[in-house]
This record gives structure tokens, sequence and C-alpha cells, in this order.
């Protein structure tokens, strides 16, 4: 999914794609849109839903809570959102 190295996984190819479609239309000016984009990290295991961008020590020990909301949709209750600017912001 990561990757290591060169070899890029597909995680950090998608972000890194996402970025330049961003910055290409910018360079458009018939394209009125302006982007924004956050990151979140989880992680399932043992069944159990975890904030990545959380400290370990300082997780649920049972995990998140997954919710569905009548018009967000299925989401993670207290899940972190950070918001990026860059690629080099999700690769550091």
């Amino acid at each position: 999914m990561t990757g290591y190295g060169e070899n890029k996984g597909i995680l950090p190819r998608a972000c890194a794609d996402i970025f330049q479609r961003i910055d290409k239309s910018k360079l458009d000016p018939t394209i009125k849109v302006e982007h924004t984009v956050e990151l979140s990290m989880l992680e399932i295991y043992n069944e159990k839903v975890h904030d990545l961008m959380v400290p370990p020590n300082t997780r649920p020990k049972d995990g998140l809570q997954v919710r569905q909301h009548p018009t967000k949709g299925v989401y993670v209750e207290g899940a972190l959102f950070n918001p990026v600017s860059s690629y080099e912001e999700i690769d550091h």
C-alpha cells in the first residue's frame, strides 16, 4: 500500500496524482474551483478502528466507532482530519 523508497505504493502515487491534478487545474484560467485536501489515516485491526494520526498511547483501547449519518454517510467518529496543501506535507 505505501511502498518503500523508490518503490512507491498505491497510496503515495494516488496522493501525488491528486496534487498534480490540482496544480494543473490552477494553471487553467477557465477552471474556477477551490480545492481543499485533508489527510486522515485509519487502521482496522482485529475489528477495531484506530486513528494513526494519534499517538498510540492516547488512542482509545476499544478503537473508534463507525457511524452512519443521513447526509454525510458512513464516517468514523472522532477521526482526525489534517489539512494539507502539498504532497510533500503528506510524504514526510
